[in-house]
């Protein structure tokens, strides 16, 4: 029998009186029970502060996780495992069941309810991550800021709050800046007329998303054409219907449309400096050309194209389809060939 003097206020006191009522007012039992409480209450705790939240009613991570595996809504995944699963669907958009999943729409209206659902639930199921807001002075703008926790899990996050925003709260991304230890998610307003994914989300995080979906919809063709293309070494041509059948008729194809389509506008409107860069991704797309360099020599724009053809008719057939777009939005230019060179010399100044 050890008998020690324990000092106690009042307050500690009156905490022990459900145990001293049970005692008949013996305060060597009612300790006794309290300390055989206590230790009780502290197993399946890592803390003090964790059993005592568990115990007035909050809900820790190591519990929440526990009930999500035994009830079979989650399952536990090693960091590696999620990761690569996260950065191997990197450019593919989350589903809208993904993320109504984790924000309930009826219950986040606004998004500093979004941002204080966000930090309780990272508390909860311990991400690490915590989630903020600053107002941007450059663009006047609002900025969703997320800290810490996995880089792969913060993007992964950082796309379905993007996704929520687009799809129940008339958000847009202007811009994301990702660092080493954060993201930040530059918001605008968008309104939709349906429940459609903003451009702006679709820029930043669904670069592969349509790309996906044609190749999980005709996966023997898209999985044949990429062989192809990958023991030619990308040395084929790439063209619609009409353009392939005016070649076969001997004659030049109207690309024009390609032009237009890609600017939005009539191919009168289009700059001559805009044309270039579209004849960069006509060249890119098709492979009908090597290359296609701008440089500008005294205000005075040269257009270079590199092709690998070494048929002379050939080469002609090149010259005319691509005079025939710039002489469709009405400039002046002269040409010259050199080698596998085809070189536009434009007369007005850009």
């Amino acid at each position: 029998m050890i008998r020690k003097n324990v000092s106690m206020e009042d307050a500690y006191l009156q905490k022990l009186r459900p145990f001293l009522d049970e005692n008949n007012g013996n305060l060597s039992a009612a300790i006794r029970d309290a300390i055989a409480l206590a230790d009780a209450a502290l197993k399946g705790h890592d803390s003090i502060e964790d059993a005592m939240e568990q115990l007035s009613g909050g809900q820790n991570y190591p519990a929440i996780r526990n009930s999500l595996i035994e009830s079979g809504e989650c399952v536990l995944m090693s960091q590696l495992a999620a990761k690569w699963l996260i950065e191997k669907t990197d450019g593919i958009l989350v589903e809208d069941e993904i993320v109504s999943e984790l924000f309930n729409s009826y219950h986040i209206k606004t998004v500093p309810e979004l941002v204080e659902y966000l930090n309780t639930r990272s508390r909860n199921l311990g991400w690490g991550l915590e989630v903020s807001t600053m107002h941007s002075e450059a663009d006047k703008t609002e900025v969703i800021v997320l800290e810490g926790g996995d880089p792969s899990f913060r993007a992964f996050i950082a796309e379905e709050i993007s996704i929520f925003l687009g799809l129940y709260l008339d958000l847009d991304i202007s811009f994301i800046h990702r660092k080493s230890n954060s993201v930040r998610i530059y918001l605008k307003e968008y309104f939709s007329t349906g429940k459609e994914i903003p451009p702006g989300i679709r820029k930043h995080f669904g670069t592969l998303d349509y790309t996906f979906k044609e190749i999980k919809s005709r996966p023997d063709f898209w999985i044949s054409l990429v062989e192809r293309y990958r023991m030619h070494r990308y040395q084929r041509v790439n063209l619609n219907m009409e353009v392939f059948e005016a070649f076969l008729s001997e004659e030049v194809p109207d690309v024009t449309s390609f032009f237009e389509a890609s600017a939005g506008k009539p191919i009168k409107e289009i700059s001559l400096c805009e044309l270039i860069v579209i004849c960069r991704k006509l060249s890119s797309v098709t492979q009908l050309v090597s290359d296609v360099e701008r440089v500008l020599v005294e205000g005075k724009m040269t257009v270079k194209i590199r092709h690998p053809y070494s048929s002379e008719k050939a080469v002609i057939k090149l010259i005319e389809l691509f005079s025939k777009v710039f002489r469709a939005a009405g400039y002046l230019f002269g040409v010259k060939t050199v080698s596998n060179l085809i070189i536009l010399e434009f007369e007005e100044k850009c």
